[in-house]
């Protein structure tokens, strides 16, 4: 018999905000994100996912946008839209789907790339799967405040 474990995803999102310690060019800025992102990808390989589903990032400075996306084991990061501005100040949303790891060590990888790559960042992992409230009887509940939060320390 064999287990269809390796065939779950770990889904989790992720949202941040924060200031960079000084304004960055915007090709530096859209350089940090990414080698973010990549190194988001390449943890997640070097902890055993046999797969990257897909990790995304969508940054948002002032009327500006980076949107970056990986999909393969190498952490290739690709641009959809890039910085164009200088930024200081962003907020981000993360998704992360890998197979073949748990969504606590997925969550554990993103949160440690974020913060060594960008710094002090207000972050929040939500788990992608499930709801927090014992109340709620909907098993595909998608309500904001109802969002399972993964707390990484």
């Amino acid at each position: 018999m064999t287990s269809d474990a390796e065939f779950i995803p770990a889904a989790i999102a992720a949202t941040a905000s924060g200031s960079l310690r000084k304004a960055a060019k915007a090709d530096a800025a859209n350089k940090l994100f990414k080698d973010m992102l990549r190194d988001v990808a390449l943890g997640c390989v070097k902890a055993g996912s046999t797969m990257i589903g897909h990790i995304k990032a969508n940054i948002r400075s002032g009327n500006d946008m980076l949107s970056i996306s990986s999909t393969t084991d190498d952490g290739n990061v690709r641009p959809r839209s890039v910085f164009k501005n200088d930024v200081k100040d962003y907020s981000m949303t993360v998704n992360v789907i890998v197979y073949g790891l748990e969504r606590r060590k997925v969550a554990e990888i993103l949160v440690s790339n974020v913060k060594r790559i960008l710094g002090n960042v207000n972050l929040t992992v939500h788990s992608e799967v499930g709801c927090e409230d014992p109340e709620c009887k909907d098993p595909m509940c998608q309500r904001d405040e109802h969002k399972r939060i993964i707390t990484i320390d």
